[in-house]
């Protein structure tokens, strides 16, 4: 089973994608910001993608993404940025994800996303 970890501030955002994901079986684990998911991935069960929110207290994406790139453990875990932002495909560069939802989320856009670049991994 490919398990996805949601890293999202907001808990009604990342409740309803967690029930959609396990809904089509997926195996999810959630974390309210780049700190709690990075706690998390530390502990060793690494999952096949990491969907990220940027904006978020603690630790932000862009930060987490720092830290998730600069250890080997963690690299290669594929990234899937989720933003309300207009320049969603500029963030996506910046912090060299595989892809980007742009918010509110398409349901059916995101499961695409995340079949193809789960596959991947």
């Amino acid at each position: 089973m490919k398990q996805i970890l949601i890293v999202e501030d907001d808990r009604d955002i990342r409740e309803t994608v967690a029930e959609l994901l396990t809904d089509h079986g997926y195996s999810v684990i959630v974390a309210a910001n780049g700190q709690d998911a990075m706690d998390y991935l530390k502990k060793g069960v690494l999952p096949h993608l990491i969907l990220l929110d940027l904006m978020m207290p603690i630790k932000d994406g862009f930060e987490f993404r720092v830290e998730q790139q600069s250890n080997p453990a963690l690299s290669q875990i594929p990234v899937i940025i989720m933003s309300a932002d207009g320049h969603t495909n500029l963030k996506k560069e910046k912090t060299k994800a595989v892809d980007y939802i742009k918010k509110p989320v398409d349901m059916a856009v995101m499961l695409d996303k995340i079949r193809t670049h789960s596959n991947n991994s």
